[in-house]
């Protein structure tokens, strides 16, 4: 049974000392004391972890555990959050494999991403502790901790935005369309690109202020790269309320989003494919939220 990190692309999974082997664990090196005062230095440590707060969603899996986890780090109060997955099922399992060969495990693959998009300069969680157990080439179980990001989620910010001096929403949505636009002229999609998972830091210089989270889907696709791309942007468009820009201003953003990216496409046709996803994306949702939505008892 093997409880180490299989990174194939990885030639040194310390990065020079970024990163040190505890136990079953691959901890990041400043936080190797703070996790030793938690007593939380071993995968069993991270699976008995019983303290936090649990996140749950509509829809989400009972093999996955999402916990959020204040810890007292160098005299301050700082987020980390806890992943847990135990047993995947066979079809999670395979297109983990498909989605990033160099990945062992599900908690890996997050990892491995947030590795990745870090070299690439994409702004992103930092990783913290990650261990896995995997037996036969089936993961038993994995675990990854990663801390918080600054700010909050553009959804949440825009719902009580108001047009400050110097519009800082203009400067937003060039520093946005930077950003996914570096992350698709990397060879990456994010295949979750809504505004929850964009965070904004308002304490932070302006292009210094965007962060991608959820970043375990995140992939490099070997072909049709354009169709995900398009589902990216088109998730992007789906979450940003009419209210807050209209057609004038989307297409102004696609326009700075290809300059970004370096793509040679028409930004007409580019416009009308993204507006098409969007409405799928929309009746998708819909339907989504019915078979969600419990069911009316009659007497």
């Amino acid at each position: 049974m093997s409880t180490t990190m299989d990174c194939k692309a990885a030639q040194d999974e310390t990065r020079g000392g970024e990163f040190i082997r505890v136990g079953d664990l691959l901890i990041r090196a400043v936080h190797v004391k703070l996790l030793r005062q938690y007593g939380l230095t071993s995968l069993d440590s991270l699976f008995g972890y019983a303290d936090g707060e649990v996140l749950g969603k509509p829809g989400l899996a009972d093999w996955r555990e999402r916990i959020r986890m204040p810890l007292n780090w160098r005299g301050r109060n700082v987020v980390f959050y806890l992943k847990r997955y135990t047993r995947p099922p066979a079809s999670e399992q395979r297109e983990q494999r498909w989605t990033c060969a160099a990945a062992a495990s599900t908690a890996g693959v997050e990892w491995q991403r947030m590795l990745e998009l870090t070299d690439a300069g994409i702004s992103c969680p930092q990783p913290v502790a990650f261990g896995e157990e995997v037996c036969g080439g089936r993961e038993l179980r994995s675990a990854v901790l990663i801390e918080e990001v600054p700010g909050e989620s553009l959804e949440n910010w825009i719902k009580h935005w108001s047009p400050p001096p110097g519009d800082i929403t203009r400067f937003l949505s060039v520093h946005l369309a930077r950003l996914v636009g570096r992350l698709h002229s990397r060879g990456f999609v994010h295949r979750d690109l809504y505004l929850s998972h964009v965070f904004f830091d308002s304490a932070a210089p302006v292009e210094q202020s965007l962060y991608l989270i959820d970043v375990q889907r995140v992939m490099r696709p070997r072909w049709r790269h354009l169709r995900w791309i398009i589902k990216d942007l088109a998730a992007l468009n789906h979450s940003t309320p009419a209210g807050i820009a209209g057609n004038g201003e989307r297409l102004r953003w696609l326009r700075r989003y290809l300059c970004a990216a370096r793509f040679e496409v028409d930004v007409r046709w580019l416009r009308r494919r993204v507006a098409a996803k969007t409405r799928r994306m929309a009746r998708h949702d819909r339907r989504r939220a019915a078979r969600l939505q419990p069911r009316s008892r009659t007497p």
